[in-house]
């Protein structure tokens, strides 16, 4: 496979990157006198922009700290504190009702049932009261998001508040365009102390701001990120019955599923990991800048090495054959069930099992995999954007319900420790949940049919590990956080706010699914040097030249 060099001689223009370097006291203004005093140049969108992220300080809240309770195990290399009990006194972090009686759709992903909907479901109706507004969730499965995303912004037919995953954004073609057009304009509600009436929104990051800024303006409010976001769990429960041992090499890993694999009892090893694969390869997030050269993630050896593994595993039928048939089986329900033992899933879906699974099944155990290299070297993990989503307001609703909304979203964005967080998490005391003899809320039968993450997931907040209902969980997940968190790779754009080119955003998912093919045995692992070069025809090398001047306007190259 080539390896294609950055031209040396290439020189970046600084006026094709916008920087967003008019971020004054302007910038708080309205569009119009924003756009006089950014500099000259093409404007975000189908050709992409990049800016440093002090230079968009202007356009983003103030930050205002704010603490409920100290943590029982702190944070290390950027991971989150773990709480290993609930604070016997809740703090109140929002004064009064938030709402004022409206009634807003919102439109969010959820990974698991569906719960009854507004008029059928207590939850809703305790959280909405405390709100003050009504909130009509429209969920969608999480597992095809970027279908329906991708078809809700072509379309431009958004609800009153859309929460979208940042990787989704990533793979909308012209989002940095469409995203003035539909969703509100943020920047004078929030920008600097104008974000005083909203304190919990005020007490995220400044840098998980900077990701919902686009087209010169803030749109959107973040959930900020940890530095990892998914990994391989598996059957802790299974693995102690059956003796098995955690591998910490890929040989180790293939010859462990080949001890699980016992399709007779419909057992199989495995769900897709081909994200967490290149991990365990060590092939980059998305561009390696070294040498002078930069490249990209399909066109290192290591990409090349991590593809065949994963053929080897499909091919040794190792994966449950619903997965390797691509017929939409929910990996999820498969692990749960104990029919996959080792699958990927982002770092929710752990108590969103224990939820599900625990009040039928009080031995289920999962747990994540400690973070290996495939040589048994040192590990090398991809790290986090500052925020994993965005949740948008649509535009034209006047600015009474803009605000409304805000101070909805602002409720929704109390952490850890307060009444605020336990009452759009769990609902009702002696309702939806009793707290157990630790103090902890466990849902009844009755939230166990009706509690969703709805309102966790149409706000930020700032992370932490704090379900300590569940068994093990909350040491278990930061002892492994703690030691994984000190291997993310190193970024050539930290600290740089990129949107990305249209045609690269387009060529992205189209080569996922033919790579897809070659895992799954649709296609040859020989096709792969062919697959690439489509990707670099498509809009692989024009993002090169892109990432390429970034790189020399910020002093990188």
């Amino acid at each position: 496979m080539r390896h294609p060099h950055l031209s040396h001689a290439r020189t970046a223009s600084r006026r094709r990157f916008l920087g967003l370097t008019g971020a004054t006291a302007a910038a708080l203004a309205g569009g119009g006198l924003l756009s006089a005093c950014a500099p000259d140049g093409p404007r975000p969108g189908s050709d992409g922009s990049a800016a440093n992220l002090d230079k968009l300080d202007a356009l983003v809240p103030d930050y205002i700290p704010f603490q409920a309770v100290e943590p029982d195990i702190p944070g290390q290399h950027g991971a989150p504190p773990g709480f290993t009990s609930y604070p016997e006194r809740l703090v109140r972090a929002v004064e009064g009702t938030p709402g004022s009686g409206g009634s807003y759709k919102a439109m969010a992903p959820l990974w698991g049932p569906i719960p009854p909907g507004l008029g059928e479901n207590s939850f809703y109706d305790f959280v909405n009261s405390a709100l003050g507004a009504t909130i009509d969730f429209q969920f969608q499965d999480g597992n095809t998001i970027i279908d329906k995303m991708n078809a809700v912004i072509a379309a431009g037919d958004v609800v009153d508040i859309t929460m979208i995953p940042d990787w989704a954004i990533g793979l909308i073609p012209d989002f940095a365009e469409a995203a003035p057009q539909l969703f509100e304009d943020l920047t004078p509600y929030l920008a600097g102390s104008a974000v005083q009436p909203y304190p919990m929104l005020a007490s995220l990051p400044t840098n998980a701001w900077k990701w919902s800024v686009f087209g010169d303006r803030l749109h959107g409010v973040p959930w900020p990120t940890d530095p990892l976001s998914e990994w391989i769990f598996y059957r802790r429960d299974l693995f102690d019955e059956h003796g098995w041992q955690l591998p910490t090499t890929a040989d180790e890993l293939f010859a462990l599923g080949e001890e699980i694999n016992d399709p007779r009892n419909n057992r199989w090893a495995f769900g897709d990991f081909y994200r967490v694969a290149r991990q365990i390869f060590r092939v980059p997030r998305e561009w390696r800048h070294e040498n002078g050269e930069l490249v990209h993630r399909y066109e290192t050896p290591e990409f090349e090495e991590a593809v065949a593994f994963m053929r080897r595993v499909y091919d040794a039928e190792l994966v449950h054959p619903d997965i390797a048939a691509g017929s939409g089986a929910n990996s999820k329900e498969l692990f749960n069930s104990g029919r996959i033992v080792v699958n990927q899933d982002g770092f929710g879906a752990w108590t969103e099992a224990y939820q599900a699974i625990l009040p039928q099944n009080p031995d289920f155990r999962m747990d994540l995999v400690p973070a290996f290299a495939h040589d048994g070297g040192t590990p090398s993990l991809h790290g986090n954007d500052p925020s994993n989503q965005s949740v948008f307001i649509k535009k034209g609703l006047g600015e009474e319900k803009v605000t409304e909304i805000l101070a909805v979203l602002n409720y929704c964005a109390a952490p850890f420790g307060t009444v605020e967080y336990m009452t759009y998490r769990y609902g009702e005391e002696g309702t939806h949940y009793e707290p157990n003899d630790n103090g902890a809320p466990e849902l009844t039968e009755l939230g166990q049919k009706e509690v969703s993450n709805g309102y966790l997931f149409i706000s930020g907040r700032n992370n932490a590990v704090a379900e300590s209902e569940y068994p093990d969980y909350v040491e278990s997940f930061t002892t492994w956080f703690n030691d994984a968190a000190q291997y993310t790779e190193d970024n050539p754009f930290e600290g740089i706010r990129i949107q990305r080119p249209s045609s690269y955003a387009s060529a992205e998912q189209p080569t996922e699914d033919r790579i897809l093919d070659i895992l799954r045995g649709r296609r040859e692992v020989s096709e792969l040097g062919d697959v690439i070069d489509q990707w670099r025809r498509d809009g692989g090398d024009a993002a090169r030249d892109f990432y390429g001047e970034v790189l020399a306007e910020y002093g990188r190259a």
